[in-house]
């Protein structure tokens, strides 16, 4: 983000957002929900993840067409713009990732592993005692260049180098967005989190006279009549008081205050998750929770970019993850079929430390200096 810019003295919201929790025993909408997710999170299926991820640098639309043979198989094609740049494929403890545009290899390097606050990180140009990149990464036998491999467009294998794609928080583990594929692996679990944080789950009603969203402004698509599909609606808690603090910090709100969610499901499972992160829904209630005049003569998505400006400004200096404002949907077929993750069979085999999440965590260090190299490099 830039800075407050105009966005304090346009919204005076730097010095009045808090947070508010939700509290209260599970209702039986909320244990059906989660019993569908349950039901379903280990099954076999295909799957098809979208993003499109809106900030002030413009917008960025993402696509993972994958699937899932279990907890530790699976199989993801990752798309940008429409355009197929990442094949990735996983079974137990191997990975094998395949470069379609070598130029994308930039999107998924590793980032320099932070060491506290103020640091600079491992593999940053400017870190004292950072550790010079090998070459190459792994065992004496003289394995290809990492780099080199990848951008030749083959198959490249790490025999260890599988994410932890089902750990406990793995979205905790990671800033949101930053890794498409385990974004994508982790939907069942960010949906549980998601439960914790709405203030109450309803099933669709179209005849409800208090329906979770006002009907001109639901995003979601209906059930269609007899379908027997169950739409669950997610109602976003009140926005924060501004006298809020958590250890001498103003606490700022975060995603969950502007989360639409709609989960479908049919026979106790899963088939669709949508969700929708967007400040401009809110804009009303941000100015009558805030005492906050909006400008009149502005559009409302100009205003709710300058108001989640000022809040990520806030929650980034507090060492907070950034809101993002995107859409998101997973949609899933194939359930409980017999899908099954092929392994490829003519492989480069070297240490993929140098992405993301991915390699041995012996070569951690190593990978994030090969990455930081690769990024000085300029490719051929």
């Amino acid at each position: 983000m830039t800075g407050l810019r105009r966005g304090v003295a346009l919204l005076g919201l730097a010095a009045m957002l808090g947070l508010t929790g939700c509290t209260g025993e599970a209702t039986t909408t909320e244990k059906t929900l989660r019993a569908a997710l349950r039901a379903t999170e280990h099954l076999s299926h295909r799957f098809v993840y979208r993003e499109t991820f809106v900030s002030e640098d413009g917008r960025r639309d993402t696509e993972v067409q994958g699937l899932v043979e279990d907890d530790l198989r699976y199989k993801a094609r990752v798309s940008v713009g429409g355009v197929a740049v990442l094949d990735e494929a996983v079974s137990d403890d191997a990975l094998a990732v395949r470069l379609i545009q070598p130029a994308a290899l930039g999107d998924f390097l590793r980032q320099p592993t932070e060491k506290g606050k103020g640091s600079s990180g491992v593999g940053s140009p400017t870190e004292p005692g950072a550790p010079a990149a090998p070459t190459p990464i792994g065992s004496d036998d003289d394995p290809p260049d990492p780099a080199v491999a990848l951008r030749s467009r083959r198959w490249v294998l790490d025999e260890a180098g599988a994410p932890a794609v089902f750990s406990a928080n793995p979205a905790e583990e990671r800033g949101l967005g930053e890794d498409p594929v385990l974004d994508s692996l982790d939907i069942f679990a960010h949906v549980e989190r998601a439960i914790d944080e709405a203030d109450y789950i309803a099933e669709f009603n179209e005849e409800s006279i208090e329906p979770v969203y006002r009907r001109d402004e639901d995003p979601f698509d209906k059930p269609e009549k007899g379908s027997k599909v169950i739409r669950y609606d997610f109602a976003a808690p009140k926005l924060p008081k501004a006298s809020d603090r958590a250890g001498g910090n103003q606490v700022t709100p975060d995603a969950r205050h502007f989360r639409k969610m709609a989960v479908y499901v049919k026979d106790g499972r899963v088939l669709k998750v949508s969700e929708v992160i967007d400040v401009t829904a809110r804009l009303d209630d941000l100015a009558e929770v805030y005492e906050t005049k909006f400008p009149r003569d502005r559009k409302p998505e100009e205003v709710a970019a300058v108001a989640i400006d000022a809040l990520n400004t806030i929650r980034t200096g507090q060492g907070q993850e950034p809101i993002r404002l995107r859409t998101m949907s997973y949609n899933l077929k194939d359930l409980g079929d017999a899908v099954k993750v092929d392994m490829p069979s003519d492989v480069v085999e070297t240490s993929l430390a140098l992405l993301q999440n991915r390699g041995r965590p012996a070569d951690e260090a190593a990978g994030a200096a090969l990455a930081n190299e690769v990024r000085s490099t300029p490719s051929g």
